[in-house]
Protein backbone atom coordinates (compact mmCIF):
# COMPACT_ATOMS: atom_id res chain seq x y z
CA UNK A 1 0.00 0.00 0.00
CA UNK A 2 1.12 3.35 -1.32
CA UNK A 3 1.03 6.31 1.30
CA UNK A 4 -1.08 8.92 -0.08
CA UNK A 5 0.42 12.71 -0.89
CA UNK A 6 0.11 15.70 1.17
CA UNK A 7 -1.49 18.44 -1.38
CA UNK A 8 -2.42 21.77 -1.00
CA UNK A 9 -4.27 23.52 -4.20
CA UNK A 10 -6.73 25.97 -4.65
CA UNK A 11 -8.30 27.24 -8.17
CA UNK A 12 -10.19 30.20 -9.15
CA UNK A 13 -11.64 31.37 -12.57
CA UNK A 14 -12.93 34.62 -13.83
CA UNK A 15 -14.29 36.64 -16.22
CA UNK A 16 -11.89 38.84 -16.95
CA UNK A 17 -12.60 42.79 -18.20
CA UNK A 18 -13.92 42.06 -21.45
CA UNK A 19 -15.65 39.63 -21.64
CA UNK A 20 -19.69 39.23 -20.59
CA UNK A 21 -19.56 35.10 -19.55
CA UNK A 22 -16.99 32.74 -18.66
CA UNK A 23 -16.34 30.04 -20.83
CA UNK A 24 -13.77 28.34 -18.42
CA UNK A 25 -14.31 25.59 -16.50
CA UNK A 26 -12.01 23.62 -13.92
CA UNK A 27 -12.72 20.50 -11.72
CA UNK A 28 -10.61 18.99 -9.35
CA UNK A 29 -10.91 15.20 -8.13
CA UNK A 30 -8.90 13.95 -5.19
CA UNK A 31 -8.79 10.10 -4.17
CA UNK A 32 -9.89 9.84 -0.46
CA UNK A 33 -9.57 6.13 -0.64
CA UNK A 34 -6.34 4.34 -0.61
CA UNK A 35 -6.49 1.33 -3.04
CA UNK A 36 -8.69 4.37 -5.85
CA UNK A 37 -5.18 6.28 -4.93
CA UNK A 38 -3.06 3.39 -5.80
CA UNK A 39 -5.08 3.04 -9.56
CA UNK A 40 -5.79 6.53 -10.19
CA UNK A 41 -4.55 9.26 -8.14
CA UNK A 42 -5.16 13.00 -7.84
CA UNK A 43 -6.82 14.57 -11.02
CA UNK A 44 -6.84 18.70 -11.96
CA UNK A 45 -8.70 19.12 -14.82
CA UNK A 46 -8.65 22.92 -17.06
CA UNK A 47 -11.11 23.75 -19.78
CA UNK A 48 -11.04 26.95 -21.76
CA UNK A 49 -14.30 26.77 -24.26
CA UNK A 50 -15.07 28.86 -27.61
CA UNK A 51 -17.93 28.94 -29.83
CA UNK A 52 -20.13 31.58 -30.92
CA UNK A 53 -23.35 32.05 -27.80
CA UNK A 54 -22.78 30.37 -25.04
CA UNK A 55 -21.41 27.25 -26.53
CA UNK A 56 -18.27 27.90 -25.20
CA UNK A 57 -19.52 28.02 -22.11
CA UNK A 58 -21.69 24.08 -22.37
CA UNK A 59 -18.41 22.78 -24.26
CA UNK A 60 -16.08 23.47 -20.93
CA UNK A 61 -18.62 22.21 -18.66
CA UNK A 62 -19.17 19.02 -20.51
CA UNK A 63 -15.17 18.28 -20.41
CA UNK A 64 -15.10 18.60 -16.91
CA UNK A 65 -18.38 16.95 -15.83
CA UNK A 66 -17.83 13.86 -18.07
CA UNK A 67 -14.13 13.27 -17.70
CA UNK A 68 -13.71 12.64 -14.08
CA UNK A 69 -16.75 10.35 -14.72
CA UNK A 70 -14.61 8.61 -17.08
CA UNK A 71 -12.05 8.14 -15.69
CA UNK A 72 -11.98 6.93 -12.60
CA UNK A 73 -14.77 4.44 -13.97
CA UNK A 74 -12.48 3.21 -16.99
CA UNK A 75 -10.46 -0.35 -16.77
CA UNK A 76 -6.84 0.56 -17.53
CA UNK A 77 -3.97 -0.94 -17.35
CA UNK A 78 -2.08 2.84 -16.47
CA UNK A 79 -2.63 6.34 -15.83
CA UNK A 80 -1.84 7.32 -19.60
CA UNK A 81 -4.57 5.07 -20.83
CA UNK A 82 -6.74 5.72 -18.18
CA UNK A 83 -6.38 9.29 -18.99
CA UNK A 84 -6.11 9.12 -22.64
CA UNK A 85 -9.48 7.04 -22.59
CA UNK A 86 -10.69 9.63 -20.01
CA UNK A 87 -10.20 12.58 -22.73
CA UNK A 88 -11.43 10.25 -25.81
CA UNK A 89 -14.69 10.02 -23.47
CA UNK A 90 -15.02 13.80 -23.24
CA UNK A 91 -14.22 14.42 -26.93
CA UNK A 92 -16.78 12.22 -27.50
CA UNK A 93 -19.51 13.49 -25.12
CA UNK A 94 -19.04 17.48 -26.59
CA UNK A 95 -18.77 15.90 -30.46
CA UNK A 96 -22.59 14.27 -29.30
CA UNK A 97 -24.33 16.80 -28.02
CA UNK A 98 -22.93 19.25 -30.81
CA UNK A 99 -25.06 16.88 -33.53
CA UNK A 100 -28.20 17.62 -31.20
CA UNK A 101 -28.42 21.60 -32.20
CA UNK A 102 -27.13 23.23 -35.18
CA UNK A 103 -26.11 25.76 -32.96
CA UNK A 104 -23.68 23.85 -31.72
CA UNK A 105 -21.86 22.84 -34.50
CA UNK A 106 -18.83 25.24 -33.75
CA UNK A 107 -18.52 24.42 -29.96
CA UNK A 108 -15.33 23.43 -28.67
CA UNK A 109 -12.82 23.69 -25.52
CA UNK A 110 -9.35 23.34 -24.79
CA UNK A 111 -8.70 20.55 -21.98
CA UNK A 112 -5.24 20.12 -20.00
CA UNK A 113 -5.23 17.58 -17.29
CA UNK A 114 -2.92 16.77 -14.75
CA UNK A 115 -2.49 13.65 -12.76
CA UNK A 116 -0.70 12.85 -9.35
CA UNK A 117 -0.13 9.25 -9.17
CA UNK A 118 2.16 7.03 -7.65
CA UNK A 119 4.06 6.47 -10.65
CA UNK A 120 4.80 10.17 -11.13
CA UNK A 121 3.05 13.20 -12.68
CA UNK A 122 1.09 12.85 -15.91
CA UNK A 123 -0.29 15.23 -18.14
CA UNK A 124 -2.84 14.98 -20.84
CA UNK A 125 -3.70 17.91 -23.14
CA UNK A 126 -5.38 19.22 -26.19
CA UNK A 127 -5.33 23.19 -27.13
CA UNK A 128 -3.28 26.00 -25.69
CA UNK A 129 -4.25 26.02 -22.16
CA UNK A 130 -0.49 25.03 -20.05
CA UNK A 131 0.66 22.83 -17.43
CA UNK A 132 3.68 24.06 -15.79
CA UNK A 133 6.00 22.39 -12.99
CA UNK A 134 8.15 24.60 -10.55
CA UNK A 135 10.89 23.35 -9.21
CA UNK A 136 14.29 24.86 -7.41
CA UNK A 137 13.47 28.12 -8.79
CA UNK A 138 12.49 27.59 -12.45
CA UNK A 139 9.46 27.27 -13.89
CA UNK A 140 9.14 24.06 -16.58
CA UNK A 141 5.89 24.20 -19.31
CA UNK A 142 5.10 20.64 -19.42
CA UNK A 143 2.89 21.14 -21.98
CA UNK A 144 3.26 22.11 -26.19
CA UNK A 145 0.53 24.79 -27.36
CA UNK A 146 -1.63 23.31 -29.85
CA UNK A 147 -1.35 26.88 -31.46
CA UNK A 148 -0.71 28.60 -34.83
CA UNK A 149 2.21 30.01 -33.17
CA UNK A 150 3.52 27.42 -31.72
CA UNK A 151 3.54 25.46 -35.01
CA UNK A 152 5.41 28.16 -36.96
CA UNK A 153 7.87 27.97 -33.98
CA UNK A 154 8.51 24.36 -33.93
CA UNK A 155 8.53 24.53 -37.96
CA UNK A 156 11.64 27.09 -37.64
CA UNK A 157 9.28 29.83 -39.64
CA UNK A 158 9.35 31.69 -36.34
CA UNK A 159 10.57 32.29 -33.14
CA UNK A 160 9.80 32.13 -29.88
CA UNK A 161 10.50 35.90 -29.69
CA UNK A 162 9.12 37.28 -32.57
CA UNK A 163 6.33 34.98 -33.12
CA UNK A 164 3.39 37.52 -31.85
CA UNK A 165 4.59 39.96 -34.42
CA UNK A 166 4.10 37.40 -37.41
CA UNK A 167 1.18 35.42 -36.01
CA UNK A 168 -2.29 36.27 -34.37
CA UNK A 169 -2.64 35.20 -31.53
CA UNK A 170 -5.17 32.50 -29.82
CA UNK A 171 -5.32 30.29 -33.09
CA UNK A 172 -5.56 26.67 -31.86
CA UNK A 173 -4.78 23.68 -33.77
CA UNK A 174 -6.10 21.51 -31.71
CA UNK A 175 -9.63 21.34 -29.50
CA UNK A 176 -12.00 18.38 -28.40
CA UNK A 177 -15.01 18.47 -29.86
CA UNK A 178 -15.22 19.46 -33.70
CA UNK A 179 -13.11 16.17 -34.25
CA UNK A 180 -14.24 12.83 -32.65
CA UNK A 181 -10.52 11.72 -33.27
CA UNK A 182 -8.34 14.60 -32.14
CA UNK A 183 -5.02 13.87 -31.46
CA UNK A 184 -4.51 13.80 -27.77
CA UNK A 185 -0.68 14.73 -26.05
CA UNK A 186 -0.15 12.25 -23.24
CA UNK A 187 3.76 13.08 -21.06
CA UNK A 188 5.10 11.59 -18.37
CA UNK A 189 6.16 10.37 -16.23
CA UNK A 190 7.71 13.44 -14.62
CA UNK A 191 9.25 12.79 -11.00
CA UNK A 192 7.15 14.54 -8.02
CA UNK A 193 9.47 16.15 -5.03
CA UNK A 194 8.12 17.54 -1.97
CA UNK A 195 7.73 21.42 -2.34
CA UNK A 196 7.00 21.20 -6.26
CA UNK A 197 4.25 23.48 -7.62
CA UNK A 198 2.22 22.73 -10.38
CA UNK A 199 0.57 25.16 -12.05
CA UNK A 200 -2.72 24.34 -14.70
CA UNK A 201 -4.17 27.24 -16.92
CA UNK A 202 -6.07 29.15 -19.40
CA UNK A 203 -4.86 31.31 -22.00
CA UNK A 204 -6.48 34.06 -20.07
CA UNK A 205 -3.61 33.87 -17.52
CA UNK A 206 -0.51 33.24 -20.23
CA UNK A 207 -1.47 36.10 -22.37
CA UNK A 208 -1.26 39.08 -19.73
CA UNK A 209 1.90 36.81 -17.59
CA UNK A 210 5.32 35.72 -18.34
CA UNK A 211 6.35 32.43 -17.42
CA UNK A 212 8.85 33.57 -15.11
CA UNK A 213 6.27 35.74 -13.04
CA UNK A 214 3.55 33.12 -13.06
CA UNK A 215 6.92 30.59 -11.51
CA UNK A 216 7.76 33.83 -9.14
CA UNK A 217 4.19 33.91 -7.95
CA UNK A 218 3.43 30.10 -6.96
CA UNK A 219 6.77 29.70 -5.83
CA UNK A 220 6.28 32.42 -2.98
CA UNK A 221 2.83 32.12 -1.50
CA UNK A 222 0.38 29.84 -0.78
CA UNK A 223 -1.91 28.09 -3.07
CA UNK A 224 -5.07 30.29 -2.99
CA UNK A 225 -3.26 33.64 -2.49
CA UNK A 226 -0.51 32.71 -5.62
CA UNK A 227 -4.08 32.19 -7.92
CA UNK A 228 -5.73 34.84 -6.63
CA UNK A 229 -2.74 37.32 -7.03
CA UNK A 230 -2.68 35.57 -10.79
CA UNK A 231 -5.85 36.77 -11.74
CA UNK A 232 -5.27 39.65 -10.20
CA UNK A 233 -2.19 40.45 -12.23
CA UNK A 234 -3.99 39.24 -15.70
CA UNK A 235 -7.16 41.58 -15.34
CA UNK A 236 -5.09 44.98 -14.12
CA UNK A 237 -3.31 44.19 -17.75
CA UNK A 238 -6.70 44.26 -19.47
CA UNK A 239 -7.97 40.95 -18.76
CA UNK A 240 -8.95 40.57 -22.49
CA UNK A 241 -10.20 36.89 -21.88
CA UNK A 242 -11.48 34.58 -19.15
CA UNK A 243 -9.07 33.88 -16.69
CA UNK A 244 -8.80 30.49 -14.56
CA UNK A 245 -6.09 28.73 -12.56
CA UNK A 246 -5.07 25.98 -10.15
CA UNK A 247 -2.27 25.82 -8.19
CA UNK A 248 -0.97 22.89 -6.43
CA UNK A 249 1.98 22.35 -3.48
CA UNK A 250 3.03 19.34 -2.95
CA UNK A 251 4.18 18.41 0.91
CA UNK A 252 4.94 15.03 0.80
CA UNK A 253 4.98 12.89 -1.57
CA UNK A 254 5.72 8.80 -1.65
CA UNK A 255 8.89 8.30 -3.30
CA UNK A 256 8.53 6.87 -7.21
CA UNK A 257 10.41 4.23 -9.21
CA UNK A 258 11.41 3.92 -12.71
CA UNK A 259 11.95 6.43 -15.23
CA UNK A 260 11.22 9.41 -15.90
CA UNK A 261 10.60 11.60 -18.83
CA UNK A 262 11.94 14.60 -17.71
CA UNK A 263 15.48 14.43 -18.48
CA UNK A 264 17.55 17.88 -18.64
CA UNK A 265 17.60 18.86 -22.38
CA UNK A 266 19.05 21.56 -24.35
CA UNK A 267 18.84 22.83 -28.07
CA UNK A 268 21.69 22.97 -30.10
CA UNK A 269 22.21 23.02 -33.80
CA UNK A 270 23.43 19.94 -35.97
CA UNK A 271 26.79 20.10 -37.53
CA UNK A 272 27.06 22.86 -39.85
CA UNK A 273 29.63 21.55 -42.61
CA UNK A 274 26.58 20.58 -44.86
CA UNK A 275 25.64 23.79 -44.50
CA UNK A 276 28.69 26.08 -46.33
CA UNK A 277 27.79 27.22 -49.89
CA UNK A 278 29.18 25.52 -52.35
CA UNK A 279 32.42 27.01 -53.80
CA UNK A 280 31.53 27.14 -56.89
CA UNK A 281 28.54 29.44 -55.72
CA UNK A 282 30.81 31.64 -54.17
CA UNK A 283 33.64 32.07 -57.13
CA UNK A 284 30.37 32.77 -59.31
CA UNK A 285 29.34 35.46 -57.10
CA UNK A 286 32.60 37.08 -56.68
CA UNK A 287 33.07 37.15 -59.94
CA UNK A 288 29.52 38.70 -60.58
CA UNK A 289 30.67 41.64 -58.26
CA UNK A 290 33.61 42.31 -59.59
CA UNK A 291 32.51 42.70 -63.20
CA UNK A 292 29.92 45.07 -61.34
CA UNK A 293 32.32 46.87 -59.59
CA UNK A 294 34.81 47.44 -62.78
CA UNK A 295 31.59 48.50 -65.22
CA UNK A 296 30.44 50.76 -62.98
CA UNK A 297 33.90 52.73 -61.81
CA UNK A 298 34.26 52.67 -65.63
CA UNK A 299 31.16 54.16 -66.38
CA UNK A 300 31.09 56.60 -63.79
CA UNK A 301 34.19 57.45 -65.11
CA UNK A 302 32.94 58.15 -68.48
CA UNK A 303 30.53 60.19 -67.44
CA UNK A 304 32.48 62.29 -65.40
CA UNK A 305 34.44 63.13 -69.24
CA UNK A 306 31.48 63.89 -70.72
CA UNK A 307 31.02 60.26 -72.81
CA UNK A 308 27.29 59.87 -71.36
CA UNK A 309 26.44 57.51 -74.41
CA UNK A 310 29.26 55.20 -73.54
CA UNK A 311 28.95 55.79 -69.61
CA UNK A 312 25.36 54.48 -69.90
CA UNK A 313 26.43 51.43 -71.47
CA UNK A 314 28.58 50.27 -69.21
CA UNK A 315 26.59 51.11 -65.94
CA UNK A 316 22.83 49.29 -67.21
CA UNK A 317 24.72 46.01 -67.32
CA UNK A 318 26.65 46.98 -63.80
CA UNK A 319 23.04 47.35 -61.99
CA UNK A 320 21.93 44.30 -64.14
CA UNK A 321 24.94 42.16 -62.61
CA UNK A 322 24.34 43.85 -59.34
CA UNK A 323 20.97 43.11 -58.73
CA UNK A 324 21.32 39.44 -59.98
CA UNK A 325 24.71 38.85 -57.26
CA UNK A 326 22.20 40.53 -54.74
CA UNK A 327 19.28 38.06 -55.39
CA UNK A 328 21.80 35.08 -55.47
CA UNK A 329 23.17 35.89 -51.99
CA UNK A 330 19.81 36.41 -50.72
CA UNK A 331 18.87 33.06 -51.83
CA UNK A 332 21.53 31.39 -50.25
CA UNK A 333 21.37 32.76 -46.90
CA UNK A 334 18.06 31.47 -47.00
CA UNK A 335 18.37 28.25 -47.47
CA UNK A 336 20.93 27.97 -45.48
CA UNK A 337 18.82 29.31 -42.21
CA UNK A 338 16.12 26.22 -43.78
CA UNK A 339 18.75 23.96 -43.89
CA UNK A 340 19.84 24.69 -40.76
CA UNK A 341 16.29 24.74 -39.10
CA UNK A 342 15.47 21.08 -40.37
CA UNK A 343 18.69 19.69 -39.22
CA UNK A 344 18.89 20.86 -35.94
CA UNK A 345 18.36 18.15 -33.19
CA UNK A 346 17.94 17.88 -29.75
CA UNK A 347 20.21 16.09 -27.16
CA UNK A 348 20.96 15.64 -23.31
CA UNK A 349 23.33 17.79 -22.09
CA UNK A 350 26.18 15.62 -20.61
CA UNK A 351 26.09 18.11 -17.71
CA UNK A 352 24.48 16.56 -14.40
CA UNK A 353 21.25 18.77 -13.62
CA UNK A 354 21.50 21.19 -15.96
CA UNK A 355 18.28 22.75 -16.64
CA UNK A 356 16.44 23.21 -20.14
CA UNK A 357 17.14 26.39 -21.77
CA UNK A 358 14.23 28.86 -22.90
CA UNK A 359 15.70 30.65 -25.93
CA UNK A 360 13.99 30.52 -30.20
CA UNK A 361 12.69 27.23 -30.22
CA UNK A 362 10.90 25.18 -27.83
CA UNK A 363 12.42 21.27 -26.67
CA UNK A 364 11.64 17.98 -28.78
CA UNK A 365 10.20 16.60 -25.57
CA UNK A 366 8.41 17.77 -22.74
CA UNK A 367 9.37 20.25 -20.39
CA UNK A 368 9.20 22.24 -23.56
CA UNK A 369 10.83 25.78 -22.10
CA UNK A 370 11.98 26.48 -18.82
CA UNK A 371 12.70 30.47 -17.39
CA UNK A 372 13.93 31.52 -13.51
CA UNK A 373 10.91 31.55 -11.06
CA UNK A 374 12.30 33.34 -8.40
CA UNK A 375 11.58 36.99 -6.95
CA UNK A 376 13.79 39.14 -8.53
CA UNK A 377 14.25 43.44 -8.19
CA UNK A 378 12.33 43.64 -11.31
CA UNK A 379 9.49 41.27 -10.24
CA UNK A 380 8.93 43.44 -7.02
CA UNK A 381 9.20 47.00 -8.73
CA UNK A 382 6.06 45.64 -11.15
CA UNK A 383 4.08 45.00 -8.06
CA UNK A 384 4.85 48.04 -6.64
CA UNK A 385 3.87 49.82 -9.77
CA UNK A 386 0.57 47.98 -9.96
CA UNK A 387 -0.38 49.14 -6.65
CA UNK A 388 0.36 52.55 -6.96
CA UNK A 389 -1.49 52.86 -10.37
CA UNK A 390 -4.10 50.95 -9.10
CA UNK A 391 -4.75 53.78 -5.87
CA UNK A 392 -4.29 56.34 -8.07
CA UNK A 393 -7.18 54.79 -10.27
CA UNK A 394 -8.84 54.90 -6.70
CA UNK A 395 -8.20 58.59 -5.83
CA UNK A 396 -8.94 59.50 -9.45
CA UNK A 397 -12.43 57.43 -9.40
CA UNK A 398 -13.20 57.92 -6.36
CA UNK A 399 -13.21 54.26 -4.99
CA UNK A 400 -14.02 53.31 -1.57
CA UNK A 401 -10.57 52.44 -0.58
CA UNK A 402 -8.75 52.73 2.63
CA UNK A 403 -6.32 55.02 1.33
CA UNK A 404 -4.49 54.94 4.96
CA UNK A 405 -4.57 51.38 5.29
CA UNK A 406 -2.94 51.15 1.82
CA UNK A 407 -0.08 53.74 2.25
CA UNK A 408 0.90 51.93 5.48
CA UNK A 409 1.08 48.42 3.21
CA UNK A 410 3.27 50.44 0.87
CA UNK A 411 5.82 51.00 3.56
CA UNK A 412 5.90 47.55 5.02
CA UNK A 413 6.44 46.60 1.71
CA UNK A 414 9.19 49.27 1.72
CA UNK A 415 10.63 47.49 4.51
CA UNK A 416 10.34 44.19 3.78
CA UNK A 417 12.37 44.77 0.48
CA UNK A 418 15.35 46.78 2.15
CA UNK A 419 15.55 43.77 5.32
CA UNK A 420 15.65 41.26 1.99
CA UNK A 421 12.61 39.73 3.43
CA UNK A 422 11.00 39.08 -0.24
CA UNK A 423 8.18 36.35 -0.11
CA UNK A 424 6.85 38.79 2.93
CA UNK A 425 7.02 42.18 0.55
CA UNK A 426 5.28 39.64 -2.17
CA UNK A 427 2.26 38.78 0.42
CA UNK A 428 2.20 42.61 1.27
CA UNK A 429 1.56 43.56 -1.97
CA UNK A 430 -0.48 41.09 -3.27
CA UNK A 431 -2.95 41.75 -0.48
CA UNK A 432 -3.17 46.02 -1.60
CA UNK A 433 -3.63 44.73 -4.71
CA UNK A 434 -6.55 42.59 -4.37
CA UNK A 435 -7.90 45.15 -1.76
CA UNK A 436 -7.82 47.94 -5.05
CA UNK A 437 -8.84 44.97 -7.48
CA UNK A 438 -12.22 44.95 -5.12
CA UNK A 439 -13.03 47.88 -5.73
CA UNK A 440 -12.32 48.09 -9.45
CA UNK A 441 -14.45 44.67 -9.88
CA UNK A 442 -17.04 46.24 -7.92
CA UNK A 443 -17.28 49.74 -9.77
CA UNK A 444 -16.48 48.00 -13.46
CA UNK A 445 -18.66 45.14 -13.06
CA UNK A 446 -22.63 46.05 -13.02
CA UNK A 447 -25.65 43.52 -12.70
Amino acid sequence: MTDQPQVQYASRTDVGMRRAANQDSVVIRLSNEYQEWNECGHLFVVADGMGGHSVGDLASRIAVDSLPIAYFKVDADSIPDRLRSAIIAANRSISDKARENPEFADMGTTCSTLVLSTAGAFVGHVGDSRVYRVRDGHIQQLTFDHSLQWEMVRQGRATIENVDMLHPRNVITRCLGPDQNVPIDIEGPFQVLPEDRFVICSDGLTGHMSDSEIGAIANSMPPGDAARLLINLANCRGGTDNVTVVVARVESFPTQTGKFVDSPRKFVPAKTTELSPKPSGSIANRISMSLFLLLGVSGLGLLALGEVQYGLWLICPALILGFLSMIASTNRQVAESSALADTAEFETPAIPGLQPLEGSRPAANSPYRTAPAEIDPGFLELLAQAQSELTTAARENGWKADFDSLANMNRQALVATKENKLEQCVQIRAQAIDDLMKELYANSRHG
